[in-house]
């Protein structure tokens, strides 16, 4: 165990030192009560308490499912645009007697915790020790990794797609269809690292027996399966299997052949927000370092995969949340790692990207990330 901890020392400190970042930075953020957050209903949660700020924006929506299940208002934003886990890991840990925030930060902490060791572990079997060291340490410190702490699921599924990889990377295939399956029910990224987990399956399909070929299979499309579930769940509850569909779109997201377009044309629209721009630099630093990890030896399959995550949403019309969505291009954090091989700049890029997560949790109470 002396070992262990040892060689993951410097990852441990960055996730820990991380979320001292975020949870300083509301804690200030709060108490200065700077910037003044604008009132929107429900989007907003009460600003009676310290860490409130991490419960921004969707969080009371996940807390609306735990406490009273799915509920499909036509026309209007409602919750069924929101995946099941989180609201019922919430729902569980609230038998404890502590309060929604509350169980909102212990499960997210606790899961990016347990998803950045978990990541890192897949990165060595991926890419250099050393590399995958610093991808582990750069995904604690990047700027949008504050979210990891707020009460939304990124950080569960961070933990469950990392787990699903790994195991599917070792050939441990039951406990990799588990993960899997687990990762779906957070949030619909999960679907495109299926791709990764069928070229994996498949690959040892060639050198294994049958039954050991229909357990790979079947691990790889455990995701499908799991996200299939989704609907059909929403059907018997609500009496329609598009439920989530109509509750994106009234959101304001919906799904067409002609998203992408429309995303690029919404940023030349007049009066859009500026912070949209934000979401949209990041979309390109992502793929921009997608690329960079394919030039440098990345396997193709896992930086299509990443470069799906961030793409994929753009369908949807628009470019917003589109830097919370990339956090799950995990690809992306070995390309950055591959370019800052040299310790001077690996330094440097921690310094920043710990300054940048700083000013990035005090924008919580005006954007939603």
């Amino acid at each position: 165990m002396r070992g262990w901890f040892h060689e993951r020392r410097s990852i441990l400190a960055a996730a820990i030192v991380s979320r001292a970042l975020v949870f300083g930075s509301a804690v200030v953020s709060h108490g200065l009560g700077w910037p003044h957050a604008p009132t929107v209903p429900l989007h907003i949660a009460s600003t009676k308490r310290t860490l409130t700020y991490l419960g921004y924006w969707d969080g009371p929506w996940y807390r609306n499912i735990a406490e009273h299940g799915y509920l499909l208002v036509a026309g209007r934003q409602s919750n069924p645009a929101f995946f099941p886990l989180f609201p019922m890991l919430l729902r569980a840990v609230h038998g404890l007697g502590l309060s929604y925030l509350t169980d909102g930060l212990l499960l997210a902490n606790a899961a990016f915790l347990l998803g950045i060791l978990v990541f890192y572990e897949l990165g060595r079997r991926i890419v250099s020790t050393e590399i995958a060291r610093t991808a582990a340490i750069i995904a604690a410190l990047f700027p949008m990794s504050y979210v990891f702490s707020m009460t939304y699921p990124e950080s569960i599924l961070l933990a469950a797609l990392s787990l699903a990889l790994l195991f599917a990377v070792d050939r441990r295939w039951s406990a990799c269809a588990l993960a899997g399956a687990v990762a779906a029910l957070t949030r619909p990224e999960a679907l495109f690292f299926a791709l990764p987990l069928v070229v994996i399956a498949v690959e040892h399909e060639r050198a294994a027996g049958r039954l050991e070929r229909g357990r790979a299979i079947g691990a790889a499309l455990a995701p499908l399966a799991s996200l299939a579930a989704f609907p059909l769940y929403l059907g018997w509850t609500l009496h329609d299997v598009f439920a989530w569909n109509r509750a994106q779109q009234a959101w304001g997201r919906s799904f067409q052949l002609g998203g992408l377009a429309r995303a690029f044309e919404q940023l030349n629209q007049p009066g859009q927000s500026p912070w949209l721009w934000r979401d949209a630099g990041f979309a390109v630093l992502f793929l921009a370092l997608l690329a960079a990890a394919y030039l440098r030896g990345v396997p193709l399959v896992w930086v299509l995969a990443g470069a799906a995550v961030v793409v994929a949403p753009l369908a949807s019309g628009t470019f917003i949340s589109d830097a919370r969505f990339g956090l799950l291009a995990l690809p992306a954090y070995w390309g950055l790692a591959l370019i800052a091989r040299r310790a001077a700049l690996r330094r440097g890029l921690f310094v920043v990207s710990a300054a940048l997560l700083v000013g990035a949790t005090m924008t919580l109470p005006v954007v939603n990330p």
